[in-house]
Parts: structure tokens; C-alpha cells; sequence
């Protein structure tokens, strides 16, 4: 079997895992067991972008392809800083923190460029890779700004973790929807879980940080 194939395989398997393990994690509503399965879920969400992330990389430079290789880099981010949210309890700030976050916000910058070249050339994938772009560059600066301060602790770590592991979400159900819906324009495809999910975010972060926790969620800190 071919390289590519092999890799587009176990890619399209830790997506599935992924993507069954965030709604999993996201739906478990009985407290008892909610902070079990959370755990279970969010390991395995974890590790199943950690494979789409290794296996995205080459994929993208077999058959070259920069807007994949961003999204990539893009999607790991969110689960590593959700990840790192939801296991380092002290908060404080780490090695991996910072070139975690500055990686992303470089990326991101990126991301933004290729944007508005895309959309010079009339792509209107450019809109896509601009709004990505720039919720990037949002959540890295903020990644930066709680590490410049400190870390995050309390209801501030488990607002960061909930928003982070909510975006790499979003960034799965996008690669699903977008590899099996065709609508033109494309954008449409690439942003609708960004539309739906969003607010779900903003609605609990409000939440999380005015002291109440969302029904169904479990206790993280």
C-alpha cells in the first residue's frame, strides 16, 4: 500500500476516534459518572489529534498543500492547550506553554496572509483561512497574555481548557463536514461549526468564569 494511502487511512481513523470521543465528552450528563467519562473521552480526543496531527503533516508535503498543513497546525494547537488546561492544575507557566502559543500566533499571522492573497486572486477560500486565521491569533495572544500573567487557575483554567478543547472540536466536525458535504461557496462548508459552536462557547465560558458550571459538566478543578 502506498504511503499516502496508509497515512490518509490512519488519518481518517484517529478523525473518526476524535470525533466520537468529543461528543462523548461534550454529552455525558449524569454527575457521578460524567467526570470519568470526561477524562476517558477527552484522553482519547487527545491522542486522536495527536495522529491526525502527525499524519496531516506529511499528507501535506506528499501533495503539497499549505492550507492543510495551517489547518493542521491549527486544530493540534487547540487540543494541546485544552489538554494542557485540564492536566496542569497549578497553572503555571511551562516550556511547552509558551512555544505552544508562540507557534500558533506565528501561524496564525500566516494564515491571515495567505487570506488576503487568496481572496486578491478572487478564492474564496481566503475568507475561510482569514476568520481561522484570526480566531487563532484570538485564542494564542490570549494563551499568552493568562501565561504572561501567571497561568490561569480556578474557574479561568477551566474556562481556558473548555474553549480550547471546543475549538479542536470544531476543527474536527470542520474536516468531516467539508470531506463529505460539497456546497458552494466552500467557505460555508469550512465555517458552519465555527457558526453553530461558538456561542455554545461564549454562553459557557460566561458561566464558567461567573462561578456556575454548565449542567452536565464535571468538576475540573
Amino acid at each position: 500500500m502506498a504511503p499516502y494511502k496508509t497515512l490518509l487511512i490512519v488519518h481518517i481513523i484517529a478523525g473518526f476516534a476524535a470525533l466520537t470521543a468529543a461528543a462523548v465528552a461534550t454529552m455525558t450528563k449524569t454527575l457521578d459518572v460524567a467526570h470519568r467519562w470526561h477524562v476517558y473521552s477527552g484522553t482519547v480526543f487527545f491522542w486522536g489529534m495527536v495522529v491526525i496531527f502527525l499524519t496531516a503533516i506529511p499528507l501535506a508535503l506528499i501533495r503539497p498543500n499549505t492550507f492543510l498543513f495551517l489547518i493542521a497546525i491549527l486544530s493540534f494547537y487547540f487540543a494541546l492547550a485544552g489538554w494542557r488546561y485540564a492536566t496542569h492544575r497549578r497553572g503555571s507557566p511551562r516550556p511547552l506553554d509558551w512555544v505552544s502559543a508562540s507557534v500558533m500566533a506565528l501561524a496564525a499571522g500566516i494564515m491571515i496572509i495567505l487570506g488576503v492573497f487568496l481572496l486578491s486572486r478572487r478564492n474564496t477560500n481566503g475568507i475561510t483561512m482569514m476568520i481561522l486565521g484570526g480566531i487563532g491569533a484570538a485564542l494564542s495572544l490570549s494563551d499568552i497574555r493568562t501565561l504572561h500573567h501567571g497561568g490561569a487557575q480556578g474557574p479561568q483554567r477551566i474556562a481556558q481548557h473548555l474553549t480550547m478543547m471546543l475549538a479542536g472540536t470544531i476543527a474536527t466536525i470542520t474536516a468531516f463536514v467539508v470531506t463529505n458535504f460539497t456546497v458552494q461557496p466552500a467557505f460555508i462548508v469550512w465555517l458552519a461549526p465555527t457558526v453553530v459552536i461558538t456561542p455554545i462557547i461564549i454562553v459557557w465560558n460566561r458561566k464558567i468564569r461567573a462561578g456556575k458550571r454548565p449542567r452536565g459538566m464535571p468538576e475540573l478543578s
